[in-house]
């Protein structure tokens, strides 16, 4: 039990410290009026809303190519190929320069569709906290964008 105190104190006290790179206001609104990706395109968007876990950053990649990192209640849009995907999200431990196994998710989207994926904590062992990329229907993922805030995608 005085683990888990001590876990959630601090996580309290560290919730402050998790941000990420964050688009502007006009990125953000265009991302939450969903529109349909270019010709040819498919549009993924990935959010984060929970509050287990919030001090941590999860960090992402497409098909082990990085895509951006996800504080809670914050959301990225990527436009990719039609074809598979395969999601991978890690979170830091804090073990010294390590990191916990990375959690997939796999989505196979064609051309024109807008799919969603919600990035969430799944509990390890105290100060050890694992990833998880979940796809969800349309209604939730929406509203989980409409919730968060924008991050900037690195390297799209």
């Amino acid at each position: 039990m005085r683990a888990l105190y001590f876990f959630v104190a601090t996580s309290f006290l560290l919730s402050a410290c998790a941000t990420v790179p964050m688009a502007g206001p006009a990125a953000d609104m265009e991302g939450k009026r969903f529109d349909l990706p270019p010709p040819g395109q498919a549009a993924l968007y990935l959010y984060r809303r929970s509050v287990l876990g919030s001090e941590v950053v999860f960090s992402l990649a497409d098909n082990q190519q990085p895509i951006g990192s996800l504080a809670n209640k914050t959301w990225i849009r990527i436009e990719v190929a039609p074809g598979q995907h395969v999601i991978t999200c890690n979170a830091p431990s804090y073990a010294p320069l390590t990191q916990t196994p990375a959690q997939a998710a796999t989505v196979d989207i064609a051309p024109g569709e807008t799919r969603f994926l919600e990035v969430d904590v799944w509990p390890g062992l105290p100060l050890n906290p694992r990833c998880t990329a979940t796809e969800v229907s349309a209604d939730k993922g929406r509203a989980g964008v409409t919730d968060g805030n924008r991050a900037i995608a690195s390297g799209r």
